[in-house]
C-alpha cells in the first residue's frame, strides 16, 4: 500500500471542503508516514551480523555454519528476510533463506551445513537483507553484507610405501653423514661423557645416575635432503576430455605426497604451474622445502587455491622450480603426461644429482611408451588416474 497518493487526496479534499476532520486525518497520516520512514531507516542500521564457521576444512568434512543477526536498537524489526548465497559445490540449493522478527536487543540465527566434497577456495555470501512495515506504507529497505572466504583442503590419501617407489641411492629425507652438519634427534645411537657447552636438554639422566657421571645423548649426524613436488596445471598440456579429472588427481597426488613426507619429518616444498584462485596470478609459484605441520597447512592451502590456466610451457618452468634443489634431493613431477622436451629436461635434472620421479595423471596418454623412454634414462614413472592407483604406495 502506497500512503502518498492517499495523503495527497485527503489534503486536497480538506482544503476543498474545509473539513476539520479531514485536516486531522491528514495530520495523522503525515505523522504515521514520517514515523514509519524513520523506523524503517533505523531498523537496518541497528542490525549486527556475524557468520560463525571454521574458515578452513578438510575434504569430506561436514561444516556447520551459523549466521547470527542481532537487533541492537530500540526499535523492533517487524519482519526481516535473510537470503544467504552459497556455492553450489558445498550446498544444494545454492542459498539459504528465512524470515524473522526481532524485538529490541533480540537475536535470531540461521544455520546451515556445508558438505566439503570438493577442494577449492569459496565465498560464503553475500547476504541480502530486506525489511519493511506490515502495510508497505514506505518503500522496503534492502542491504547487503559482504561474503567471506572459505577454503576446503584437497583430499589426502594416506601413503606408507612411497619411499620404496624411488630406486635411488639416496632415499627421501636425511642422509647419514660423517660430517657434523647437525644431529638428527630421530637417530639416537648412544651416550657420551658431558663436555662444556653441551645443552642440558641433551643430558641422559638415567645413564648419568647409573654411572655417577653426567652423560649426554648422542645422535647420528645428518645432512638434510629436500623433496620438491612440482605440479603441472598448465591447461594447454591437458587433453580436453580428461583435463578436469586428471588435474584434480594431480592435486590429490601432490597433497598426499607432501603430507606423507612431512609426517616423516622431512623437508618438503611445492611448485605449482597454474593460477592462484585468490590473487588470480598466472605462472609458477614455488614454496621452498620446510618441515612441520604448519608448513603442511600452507602447502595444502596453496593446492586448494590452485587452478588450471594457460601459461608458459611446463618444461620451461622446471629449471626455475628446481633451481635451489641441492645434490641428492628428490623432485616428484606430477603432470598429465608427456610434453615436448620433457624427457630431456628430466635428464638434465638427473645429471645435476636430483632424483626424479614422474607421476602421470591423464588416462588418455600412451603411458607405457612414456615409461619405457624414461626407464632408459633411469627415471621411474607411475600412472595415477584415480585413487585406486595410489594403492601401490599405501
Amino acid at each position: 500500500m502506497n500512503l502518498l497518493p492517499l495523503l495527497v487526496a485527503v489534503i486536497v479534499l480538506a482544503f476543498l471542503t474545509g473539513s476539520d476532520s479531514l485536516f486531522y486525518l491528514a495530520y495523522v497520516l503525515i505523522g504515521v508516514w514520517l514515523l514509519t520512514a524513520i523506523w524503517m531507516r533505523q531498523a537496518l542500521a541497528d542490525l549486527r551480523l556475524e557468520r560463525r564457521f571454521p574458515e578452513r576444512a578438510f575434504h569430506g568434512e561436514v561444516v556447520q555454519a551459523r549466521l547470527v543477526v542481532r537487533n541492537q536498537g530500540r526499535w523492533p524489526v517487524l519482519w526481516l528476510k535473510l537470503h544467504e548465497s552459497l556455492p553450489l559445490e558445498l550446498h544444494v540449493p545454492n542459498f539459504e533463506q528465512c524470515v524473522v522478527s526481532l524485538a529490541p536487543k533480540e537475536r535470531a540465527a540461521l544455520e546451515y551445513q556445508l558438505k566439503c566434497q570438493r577442494r577449492g577456495y569459496y565465498m560464503l555470501g553475500p547476504l541480502s537483507l530486506q525489511t519493511g512495515d506490515y502495510f508497505d506504507l514506505t518503500p522496503r529497505r534492502e542491504a547487503t553484507w559482504l561474503a567471506q572466504p572459505f577454503i576446503v583442503y584437497p583430499r589426502v590419501v594416506p601413503l606408507t610405501r612411497l619411499a620404496q617407489s624411488v630406486p635411488s641411492q639416496l632415499p627421501f629425507g636425511n642422509l647419514a653423514s660423517q660430517r657434523r652438519i647437525f644431529e638428527d634427534p630421530s637417530r639416537f645411537f648412544g651416550v657420551r661423557d658431558y663436555q662444556p657447552g653441551d645443552s642440558l636438554r641433551q643430558i641422559n639422566w638415567k645413564s648419568s645416575a647409573r654411572t655417577d657421571q653426567l652423560q649426554v645423548k648422542r645422535f647420528q649426524p645428518a645432512i638434510a635432503l629436500n623433496t620438491l613436488v612440482i605440479l603441472n596445471l598448465n591447461d594447454d598440456e591437458y587433453a580436453l576430455r580428461s583435463r578436469v579429472p586428471s588435474g584434480e588427481m594431480g592435486i590429490v597426488v601432490a597433497a598426499s605426497v607432501a603430507a606423507h613426507l612431512i609426517e616423516r619429518r622431512q623437508p618438503v616444498g611445492l611448485a605449482v604451474l597454474g593460477m592462484d584462485a585468490v590473487t588470480e596470478q598466472v605462472g609458477l609459484q614455488v614454496i621452498q622445502p620446510v618441515r612441520g605441520r604448519e608448513h603442511l597447512m600452507r602447502l595444502l592451502e596453496t593446492l586448494a587455491r590452485a587452478e588450471r590456466a594457460s601459461t608458459t610451457p611446463f618444461v620451461q618452468s622446471l629449471d626455475q622450480a628446481s633451481a635451489k634443489l641441492g645434490w641428492g634431493s628428490t623432485a616428484i613431477i606430477v603432470t598429465p603426461g608427456s610434453s615436448p622436451r620433457l624427457e630431456e629436461a628430466l635428464l638434465q635434472m638427473r645429471r645435476r644429482g636430483i632424483h626424479v620421479l614422474l607421476v602421470a595423471t591423464d588416462p588418455l596418454i600412451a603411458f607405457h611408451s612414456l615409461r619405457g623412454h624414461l626407464e632408459q634414462i633411469g627415471i621411474p614413472a607411475h600412472w595415477v588416474t584415480d585413487e585406486h592407483d595410489l594403492d601401490v604406495w599405501r
